[in-house]
This record gives C-alpha cells, sequence and structure tokens, in this order.
C-alpha cells in the first residue's frame, strides 16, 4: 500500500515537473519567436512603422484580459469536474465550456461593434504623431483590422485552459510553440515580399486563424460537439464562477494596462519614431521578467498545495529563497550586465544605434522592481489572495499615467520611463507587508 502511495506521488511529482519543463519551454520559444519578429521588424521597416507595430503586438497583450476573467473562473471549475469525474470527459464539462465560449464570443461581437460605431472618430495619426503619409492613410484600417481579429479571437483562446484543465499541458504548450514559430515564419516570409500594411493584415488574420484551428482541435479531442447550450443552463455556468472570475478580471487587466500603457505614453509624447526606440531597450529588459515568471511558474501550485496542507513553513522557505537567490541573481547580476552592454546588444539585435544609459537605467529599475513585486504577487495569487491586489492596481491606474505624461512632456521619452518607475516604488514595499502578512495570519482563499 506504502508503494502504491509512493509510486502515485512520484508520478505526479515526474508530471508536475514535465509540465513545469513544457511550460518554460513554450513560454522561451514565444518569447524568442517575437524577438526574432522584433529584430526583423526593426531591420526591414521605416522608424514609423517599427513603431506602430510595436503599438499593433502590444494590442495582443492587452486582448488577454477582455474575457472578463472568465477564463480563469472556467479553468478552476474545469478542473475539479474533470477531477471528479477520473479525467473523462463529461456533459457537464461540455456545457460549462461551451457556456464561456459563447458568452465571450457575444463579448468579441460586442467589442467590434462598439470599435465600428466609434473608429472614424478616433484621430490615430494625431495620437501617435504620425508623420509618414503611407501610415496616416493606413493606420486606420489596420488598426481596425488588428482589434477586429483580437476581439473575434478571445472565445479562441479558452482551449489553452481547456487542455491545461484535462491535464495536457504539453499539448497546450505545443501549440503554443507551434502558433508562436508559425507566426514567425509568416512573418519573414512577408516581410520579404509585401508591403507594411499587408504584413500587418496577414499577421493578425493568422493569429486568429491559428487560434480557431487550435479550438477546433480541442472539441475535436474531448468529442464536444459544438452544439448551443440552453440559456438557463449558461447562466448558471456563468453565475457558478463569475464572482472569483470578476475579482481576477480587474486585476489582470488593470495589470496589463499598467504594464503597456508607458508604450502608448511614449508614442504620445514623442511620435512613433521614438516609441519604437522605447519599445526595443523595453524588450531586453522585459526578458528578464518573462524568465523570471517562467521560473516562478511550477512554484504557484506547490503554493497552493503545501498551504492546503498547512505547511506553512515550505511556503515560507520557498518564498526566502525567490527574494534571497532567484531575485538577486536574475535582476541584479543579469539585469547590470544587460545595462552596461545594452548598445552592444540592441545593435546585434535590432540593427540599431542605440546608447542612452539614462533611460535604460530607468526601465533596468522598472525590472527590478517588477521582479522584486512579481516574486510576492505569485505567493498571493497562489493563496487566492486576488481582491486586495485588484484594489490597488485600480487606485494605481490613473497615477500610471498622469506621472508619466507630466514628466514626458519635460524630457520626452525618458521622461515616460521616470514617471513609471516612481509609480512603482509604493508596490515594491506594499507587496511585500501583504505577503508577510499572509504568511503570519495563514490566509487562504482558494
Amino acid at each position: 500500500m506504502k508503494f502504491a502511495s509512493f509510486t502515485c506521488y512520484s508520478f505526479k511529482n515526474t508530471q508536475l515537473l514535465l509540465g513545469s519543463v513544457a511550460s518554460v519551454g513554450a513560454r522561451v520559444t514565444t518569447v524568442a519567436s517575437m524577438l526574432v519578429i522584433t529584430a526583423i521588424a526593426a531591420r526591414m521597416m521605416t522608424k514609423e512603422e517599427f513603431g506602430l507595430w510595436t503599438i499593433l503586438v502590444t494590442f495582443i497583450y492587452l486582448s488577454w484580459a477582455l474575457d472578463l476573467g472568465f477564463r480563469y473562473g472556467m479553468g478552476n471549475r474545469l478542473a475539479a469536474l474533470v477531477a471528479s469525474a477520473g479525467g473523462r470527459s463529461t456533459a457537464e464539462q461540455r456545457e460549462l465550456y461551451l457556456s464561456i465560449f459563447f458568452f465571450t464570443f457575444v463579448v468579441g461581437i460586442f467589442l467590434s461593434l462598439i470599435y465600428l460605431t466609434f473608429e472614424t472618430f478616433l484621430p490615430w495619426a494625431g495620437i501617435f504623431k504620425i508623420q509618414q503619409a503611407e501610415i496616416v492613410s493606413d493606420v486606420h484600417l489596420l488598426i481596425l483590422i488588428a482589434l477586429i481579429s483580437l476581439f473575434i479571437s478571445i472565445p479562441f483562446t479558452l482551449m489553452g485552459t481547456g487542455f491545461f484543465a484535462f491535464q495536457e499541458v504539453n499539448l497546450s504548450c505545443f501549440i503554443t510553440a507551434a502558433q508562436s514559430i508559425l507566426l514567425l515564419i509568416l512573418f519573414w516570409i512577408t516581410s520579404l515580399f509585401f508591403t507594411f500594411k499587408w504584413v500587418i493584415i496577414c499577421y493578425f488574420l493568422a493569429y486568429l486563424l491559428t487560434n480557431v484551428l487550435s479550438t477546433v482541435w480541442f472539441l475535436m479531442k474531448r468529442e464536444w460537439p459544438l452544439v448551443w447550450i440552453p440559456l438557463t443552463s449558461q447562466y448558471k455556468h456563468l453565475k457558478s464562477v463569475s464572482s472569483r472570475s470578476m475579482e481576477f478580471f480587474v486585476q489582470s487587466s488593470v495589470g496589463i494596462f499598467i504594464s503597456n500603457i508607458s508604450l502608448f505614453l511614449a508614442s504620445n509624447v514623442a511620435g512613433l519614431s521614438k516609441a519604437g526606440d522605447f519599445s526595443l531597450v523595453q524588450k531586453i529588459f522585459g526578458l528578464m521578467i518573462t524568465v523570471h515568471l517562467a521560473l516562478l511558474a511550477p512554484l504557484a501550485p506547490l503554493y497552493t498545495q503545501k498551504a492546503h496542507l498547512n505547511d506553512w513553513e515550505f511556503v515560507r522557505s520557498k518564498l526566502s529563497y525567490c527574494k534571497r537567490i532567484i531575485w538577486p541573481s536574475l535582476f541584479i547580476v543579469g539585469g547590470g550586465a544587460i545595462y552596461l552592454f545594452h548598445p552592444i546588444i540592441l545593435y546585434i539585435w535590432a540593427g540599431r544605434d542605440l546608447s542612452d544609459y539614462t533611460l535604460a537605467g530607468f526601465i533596468a529599475l522598472q525590472a527590478i522592481l517588477s521582479g522584486w513585486i512579481n516574486t510576492q504577487s505569485v505567493l498571493l495569487n497562489s493563496l487566492g489572495l486576488v481582491k486586495w491586489q485588484a484594489i490597488a492596481f485600480v487606485v494605481q491606474a490613473p497615477i500610471f499615467i498622469f506621472l508619466p505624461l507630466y514628466f514626458g512632456k519635460y524630457w520626452g521619452i525618458t521622461g515616460v520611463a521616470l514617471g513609471t518607475l516612481l509609480c512603482m516604488i509604493p508596490g515594491a514595499f506594499i507587496w511585500p507587508l501583504y505577503a508577510n502578512y499572509s504568511l503570519r495570519l495563514r490566509l487562504l482563499k482558494v
């Protein structure tokens, strides 16, 4: 009996390790693909085309919050239903998934109609201070296609959460990595043979198409027909996950907004050309944040499991290890090296001769603070302590607009970076205090 128990435990640990490796591999592949795309774009596009491209890519990250948090709520509930059924597919699982799918599809259509209604009144050329004539004439069409593609994609991005709920982590990660590689190949080919306008159009339509095909694959693997679910059942499933979903929505949407708003503000105060340079510096330091989150990802379920087992000493020790070893090794040592050699890195990577140690210093400090805050936030999310994080993000959001804009008027993109850095400083003290408070009281809301 003990041997069987040990075997089961070892299998679960091995499965978790393989899933973690797959997750890190998929994230590395995605980041690497985008880095190569950025290098191609920086070399083959004009400065204003590259600036607009970086903004359109940022729309993809912003769109991840448009499911109103139901991706997270559905994921937790679906995982519980799968566990109860011993890993088998059931009608209740299908109804839950399709209820969220239909709801988010309606959300996508609704957002598309709203944008189409007000699109002609949005002065994009003025907002981004565009000078290049070709971009001025095409900017409305390009933003329209990009946003509509992203709005329609919302329900088709749920499949990744579905694969995870069925413990098919490797398959989900394979799809993510494959999509990244396919988009890279498409971008490279279209950049060689087509104009900037068609590069953008092909990229965003391909993003939508790959999400649709991945969803078809998920439904076929589950043997779930795409049929209409009665409205009463849809309402029941939506209501059952709405409360926690809304908490995640506020936290994730405002968090994504805060993380990406500085690029839009840089474009507004200095134009698309400078925004492109700002984005390049952001990306080389942002790579540390991506690697850091990939390293912390395997810890998230462990935090939850150990807290459930009342092994709080394990939770404290792992958090301490992250703060004492992982964070300084990656951000202080690695960030310092990137700061010193950023002109060489940017020239080799993007072919741009950029050397601004003041701007790079402010963005490096942003990355260092982000890593420190994320170390605490991963723990808090694992314990289900989302509500107060969401409230704090909402309170901070206006400041993340005001201060970067204020300093940007005087010092351009350097001022935007300084304003963003100042906004982040309070969080570097608040999140550790909240994390220590939650560990002291052993708070768990999962």
